[in-house]
C-alpha cells in the first residue's frame, strides 16, 4: 500500500472513531455547561444603567477604528501611519474626555441645585420697623395693640411694651412702606 493510500486510510479511522464519540455524548442539555459556569443575573436595576450620549457613543465607535489602524500599522510596521492614528486617538481621547466632563458637571449642578431646593431654608419672617420719639429703631417680628400700649415680638423673642405716644408714628409708617408692609396704628 502506497504512503498515499496509508494516510487516506489512517483519516478514514479518525473520522469514523471520532463520528461515534460524538454519537456516543451524554443527552444533557446543551446549555447545562453555560448554567454551570455563568452566573445570569438579569437585566440591570432602573437606574443603574446611565444613558450614553450619542455624541460619546459615535466618538467610541471612532475611537475603536483608530486604535485598529494603528495596532495594524504597527504590525506591518507602517510606523507613520501609526503615529497619525496615535495622535488622532489622543485627540479622540481628550475630546471623550471634555465631553464626559461637561456632562458630569452638568449633572453634579442639577443634583445641588435639587439638593439646595430640598433643604432651602424656611422664609424669614416679615420684620416691621417701629421707630421711638428717642430718635430709636426697634425690629419686630409682630406687633398688636391693647388699649393705650403697643406691643411687639423682637426676634429674638422677646415681649416688649410700649407705649403709643412714644412711638413716631409718620417714621414707623414710612418705613415699614419702603419694606412693602402695611404697618398701622390706632389714632
Amino acid at each position: 500500500m502506497s504512503s498515499r493510500w496509508r494516510t487516506y486510510a489512517v483519516a478514514c479511522v479518525l473520522v469514523a472513531s471520532n463520528a461515534g464519540i460524538s454519537g456516543a455524548q451524554s443527552a444533557a442539555p446543551r446549555d447545562s455547561w453555560l448554567m454551570q459556569n455563568y452566573r445570569f443575573t438579569g437585566p440591570p436595576a432602573p437606574g443603574s444603567v446611565k444613558p450614553t450620549d450619542p455624541v460619546v457613543s459615535e466618538l467610541q465607535r471612532i475611537q475603536n477604528a483608530v486604535l485598529w489602524i494603528m495596532q495594524r500599522a504597527k504590525s506591518d510596521q507602517d510606523y507613520e501611519a501609526a503615529l497619525a492614528a496615535a495622535a488622532q486617538a489622543t485627540t479622540n481621547a481628550q475630546v471623550i474626555g471634555a465631553i464626559t466632563e461637561r456632562q458630569e458637571a452638568k449633572a453634579n449642578a442639577a443634583e445641588a441645585y435639587a439638593a439646595e431646593a430640598q433643604f432651602k431654608a424656611p422664609p424669614e419672617p416679615a420684620t416691621y420697623l417701629i421707630a421711638l420719639q428717642d430718635h430709636t429703631v426697634e425690629i419686630a417680628t409682630s406687633y398688636w395693640t391693647e388699649g393705650k400700649m403697643l406691643h411687639y415680638m423682637t426676634r429674638q423673642g422677646a415681649h416688649v411694651q410700649v407705649r403709643l405716644e412714644l412711638v413716631d408714628r409718620g417714621l414707623s409708617t414710612r418705613l415699614n412702606r419702603e419694606l412693602n408692609l402695611e404697618f398701622r396704628l390706632p389714632e
